[in-house]
């Protein structure tokens, strides 16, 4: 589990500790996509990379084959951004973690400019804000701050480097496991399905909404709750995405 951002103090968000240089943009999708599987504990082999980066948009222009992939890994590593141990897990160095949180803090401003500024839906969030986190200058993310009322959090639930916001909260659980006659928040979602994100939109799970669970059925694998739209049947697959916390 990663420490909380509450290291990177608002000196940060002040624009004075922010690194002049910036690394390409193919090397920040790959230190944002190794940086959210830092923040879940999750330190992937090449093939499991691979996979996670065929999830970007295509915009992208991401060659995700292994052997592209396996040649952009030995470069960060030559730039002292990521280690590859003898398990074959690749891990972030502290300078990857320092670039990891740099794009991602701009990745998650961007999907708040996308959907509170710009009042597109939730679920073009994450693919207007890939267009928009690379070319992102520091005054111009400083301003943008501001202008958001100093977000904690992404329009996902998930922490904004920088704002001493804790990863997860205390007592938070995957709805997966979640119990019955009981009501949650929604505090954090998956933003890479386009047509989850609109299903989940739909139905208004999604942080900040509150659900209860009325019937838990894993035999079955699926998971039945109740949200302020009325009830709607979830895969487990599904529900262990979503972070809720009780009330």
């Amino acid at each position: 589990m990663p420490k909380s951002n509450n290291e990177t103090t608002s000196e940060t968000m002040s624009g004075s500790d922010f690194a002049d240089d910036r690394h390409s943009p193919v090397t920040e999708n790959y230190l944002l996509s190794l940086y959210k599987l830092w923040e879940d504990s999750d330190f992937p082999t090449v093939t499991q990379l691979t996979d996670n980066l065929k999830q970007l948009p295509l915009t992208e222009g991401l060659g995700t084959s292994v052997p592209s992939v396996a040649g952009m890994v030995r470069r960060m590593e030559k730039q002292g951004l990521v280690d590859v141990g003898s398990d074959k897990r690749i891990r972030l160095t502290t300078s990857g973690v320092k670039g990891g949180e740099d794009i991602a803090r701009r990745h998650r401003l961007a999907e708040w400019l996308v959907v509170s500024l710009l009042g597109m839906d939730l679920h073009q969030a994450y693919v207007e804000a890939h267009q928009l986190e690379h070319g992102m200058s520091h005054d111009f993310e400083i301003k943008l701050t501001e202008c958001l009322g100093y977000p904690q959090k992404s329009p996902f639930g998930r922490p904004i480097p920088g704002t001493g916001e804790p990863y997860s909260p205390p007592g938070a659980l995957d709805l997966g496991r979640a119990v019955t006659d009981s009501e949650y928040v929604v505090e954090r979602i998956p933003e890479e399905d386009v047509d989850l994100l609109k299903f989940l939109d739909e139905w208004k799970i999604i942080p900040g909404c509150k659900l209860s669970v009325l019937e838990a059925a894993p035999y079955r694998g699926v998971l039945t709750i109740k949200t302020e739209l009325g009830e709607v049947s979830l895969g487990y697959n599904v529900a262990e995405q979503i972070l809720v916390l009780q009330q």
